[in-house]
């Protein structure tokens, strides 16, 4: 009698590709992260020592680090819908007091956060008068956008473009000066950060992927009242004449 084989066959091989859960993380966007940090020590040199607050897109992004060596730097960045890092907390409630920091840089961190807007409103209160705030965020007239649709096809999170003249509104709504933003990074995605030759061209800067916006807070000053001017009947309330019984008696 024939012996039958009962083995089941070989199971196959099958090949997981990993990557980065975040479109932040991946080489693209790296340099355009990089390319942006570079812009900052310029801005920097203009403020006095003193504390500063950095937010980023990412838990990977803090392996990039802007040179700020004059300022002792707290650092968190998004996670879905919070902020980790040094400390922990909501993206609408940060646990400082009022002017706390000379300087803040948010990283793109309004672009992966479900309420950008809630943000900058923390992000105002929290700036100390005359300090400086860099708030970098993806261009949404950009080519990039659709590469970042296509990327976010592998189940990543899509970030949360907002356009610039919001962003200023936003900003002028709690009482920020917002100049006019300077674009970043280049038109079409690459692994340099390189951005010479045509990507520096004027009339394609507003197809970069992404935008600075250097708003201020304004110092508070003393503004001086107009001396009102004393009515015919005020003046004759002072005159020596009128005094009342008492004052001339004591005179």
């Amino acid at each position: 009698m024939k012996e039958l084989n009962w083995a089941l066959p070989p199971t196959p091989l099958r090949l997981v590709i990993t990557g980065p859960d975040n479109l932040f993380a991946l080489p693209q966007l790296d340099a355009l992260l990089r390319e942006e940090l570079a812009r900052v020590p310029q801005h920097v040199a203009r403020q006095p020592a003193g504390r500063a607050l950095l937010l980023q897109a990412c838990e990977g992004n803090r392996e990039l680090a802007p040179d700020m060596r004059h300022f002792g730097a707290v650092r968190i960045h998004a996670d879905q819908d919070i902020l980790r890092g040094d400390v922990t907390c909501a993206a609408d409630a940060l646990p400082w007091e009022d002017d706390a920091f000379q300087f803040v840089l948010a990283q793109h961190a309004g672009d992966v956060l479900p309420n950008g807007g809630a943000l900058i409103d923390e992000l105002a209160r929290v700036l100390a008068p005359g300090g400086t705030l860099l708030w970098f965020g993806l261009n949404p007239w950009s080519p990039w956008l659709g590469w970042i649709h296509w990327q976010a096809r592998r189940g990543m999170p899509v970030p949360r473009a907002t356009h610039v003249d919001a962003t200023r509104r936003r900003m002028q709504g709690c009482h920020l000066l917002a100049p006019a933003p300077d674009y970043v990074g280049t038109c079409w995605p690459q692994k340099s950060g390189s951005s010479a030759g045509i990507h520096r061209s004027g009339l394609l800067a507003p197809l970069r992927n992404a935008y600075l916006i250097a708003a201020s807070k304004q110092r508070s000053v003393l503004t001086p009242l107009r001396p009102r001017l004393m009515r015919e009947h005020e003046r004759a309330a002072i005159r020596p004449h009128l005094a009342t019984r008492n004052r001339r008696a004591n005179a």
